[in-house]
């Protein structure tokens, strides 16, 4: 027992008394697994800014904004001046529209017009078609009929050299027959059209929609010349055998004058003699809407004999068609109305108080001046509305006289083969009259004369 006791004693000496030397480290074991996401730390400090990039491509359109508070008024104008004209912020400025292109401009009013309404009545037909092809018609008709004439573009068949296309004159002298012929249209276009390029020169310096600018008197001139002395012919020439037109000048109204005229030449139309007249179609006499020949006082077929021939107030307008067609639009500028329809207004100034273009009963007289003759006429075989037959019962009792037209006949004289023109002339003219009732009530009469007819109850001023 006491042995054992010795031995333990030993032993726990060496063990508490004796150390070794450290063992090796053993190797690293596998990582263990990941623990959980600790808190977040505080927001470090910012770092300094980068250069700036290239810009990236153009976004969309965004919608619009609201629109502006509305402008403050304008003022009221004072003696020739405008008021305020400040655009307010949002409005659109329509100025360079003026004065064509506004709901009520010139364009607008061009679309009521006879113009306008022939157009589009014949847009893409066959006689709008015949109108632009190489012969009389596209003078007036071709969108470019005017232009080209002024420039002297027109065919001739044999000249003279003494032809005036450049004052409207539209007869000359064939130099081989020696008969009086008409030009024809020598340009391209294919639109039989009377618009603005037709009466206006729309030449890049004058063209308003090149450049740009707003709208002032005479930036869009007439083609044709109209100043003071300027003028225009009408056909009917100062002797047979001389083919030099009639000149009239009536500024801003030659314009019109160059297409409204009778196209024919009266004085070597009509040959004189009682049997030296062959009506050969029914075209025969003047082209339909003469206005020129009858206002101007100058074109119908006239006789000495029968003494002067008179005219009315109108005949002495400085701008002729332009006074009664045209009136000034106060709030367009005081350009004027391009529908070119008369205004009574206009009558009133001179004709105060007057309810219709009947002023005084004039158009009355020279319907019933008309009628009287129609009859005569057609008793000698010289009307028809069929192209073959006179005028029935029921045609010669309306009241379409621009609707008549010539019945071929030989061996007509010249007193009833002007007759027969004066009544083409006046009743196609329009306006019965109204354009120089003096002048259309003294052919009247002399015609109504030398057809044998009475003129009781008929005046020759």
């Amino acid at each position: 027992m006491k042995k054992s006791w010795g031995m333990a004693i030993v032993l726990g000496f060496v063990v508490l008394g004796c150390s070794g030397e450290d063992g090796k480290q053993g190797a690293t074991g596998p990582a263990g697994p990941k623990g959980a996401k600790g808190d977040t730390g505080d927001t470090g400090p910012a770092g300094p800014v980068g250069k700036t990039g290239p810009a990236g491509p153009e976004g969309p359109e965004g919608p619009e904004g609201p629109a502006g508070p509305a402008g403050e008024p304008g003022g009221e104008a004072g003696a020739g001046g405008q008021g305020n004209t400040t655009v307010p912020t949002g409005t659109l400025n329509a100025s360079c529209m003026m004065p064509c292109h506004t709901f009520s401009g010139i364009v607008e009013q061009w679309k009521t017009s006879r113009h306008y309404a022939t157009y589009v009545a014949n847009l893409g037909g066959d006689e709008a078609e015949s109108w632009t092809g190489p012969k009389a018609c596209g003078n007036c008709h071709a969108v470019d009929g005017v232009q080209q004439r002024t420039t002297g573009n027109v065919a001739y068949n044999n000249a003279t050299g003494s032809e005036d296309p450049e004052h409207g004159q539209l007869n000359y002298k064939d130099s081989v027959s020696g008969k009086v012929s008409e030009t024809t249209y020598a340009g391209q276009a294919t639109v039989a059209q009377v618009g603005c390029a037709t009466c206006h020169d729309n030449s890049l310096e004058h063209d308003p929609h090149v450049t740009g600018a707003d709208y002032a008197r005479g930036d869009f001139p007439l083609r044709v010349p109209s100043d003071t002395d300027d003028y225009v012919l009408i056909e009917k020439s100062s002797a047979v055998g001389t083919v030099d037109g009639t000149a009239i000048k009536y500024t801003a109204g030659n314009a019109c004058m160059w297409c409204h005229k009778s196209r024919k030449d009266v004085t070597n139309y009509i040959l004189a003699g009682d049997t030296s007249n062959n009506i050969t179609s029914n075209t025969w006499g003047p082209h339909e809407g003469p206005a020129a020949d009858v206002y101007s006082g100058k074109g119908g077929y006239e006789w000495s004999a029968q003494g002067d021939y008179s005219n009315s107030s109108h005949q002495g307008f400085s701008n002729g068609c332009v006074r009664c067609h045209m009136p000034p639009v106060a709030d367009n500028m005081n350009i004027g109305d391009h529908s070119f329809y008369p205004q009574l207004q206009v009558c009133t100034t001179c004709h105060a108080g007057a309810k219709s273009f009947d002023v005084s009963g004039g158009q009355t007289y020279i319907k019933q001046s008309l009628q009287k003759l129609r009859v005569l006429l057609n008793t000698d075989g010289l009307l028809t509305r069929d192209g073959t037959n006179p005028l029935n019962s029921t045609d010669l009792n309306d009241q379409n006289w621009n609707q008549d037209n010539a019945l071929p006949k030989s061996g007509v004289s010249a007193d009833h083969a002007g007759a027969l023109y004066n009544y083409f002339l006046i009743a196609r003219a329009s306006g019965y009259g109204v354009h120089n009732p003096n002048y259309a009530k003294d052919l009247l009469f002399d015609s109504v004369a030398k057809m044998g007819g009475s003129t009781s109850g008929m005046v020759r001023p």
